[in-house]
């Protein structure tokens, strides 16, 4: 369902299979986790337009984002040595 489209150095870019609206983003996080069970589920945060979950790689946090007007999807990784973290990440979900 998901696929990597691109790394940047603070961010990792998502193509999906789907053409999806707001309303499917709860099923679309269900199969993003469990596509990527090495991942952990620790908050999803609700926005008008923009939905966020927070989830743990090892020790480190990230966030997988779904921008509903573009059909966007990313993760990002806050704090020091994130573009290192985000590239590791890549390579293990690519």
């Amino acid at each position: 369902m998901f696929k990597c489209k691109d790394l940047t150095e603070t961010s990792i870019i998502f193509e999906c299979e789907l053409n999806w609206s707001q309303d499917d983003i709860s099923l679309m996080i269900e199969h993003y986790f469990q596509q990527y069970s090495f991942l952990k589920k620790i908050e999803w945060l609700k926005g008008a337009d923009i939905e966020a979950v927070r989830f743990k790689w090892g020790d480190h946090d990230f966030s997988l984002s779904f921008e509903c007007l573009g059909q966007s999807i990313w993760v990002e990784c806050p704090g020091p040595k994130s573009s290192a973290l985000l590239a590791n990440l890549y390579q293990e979900m690519d």
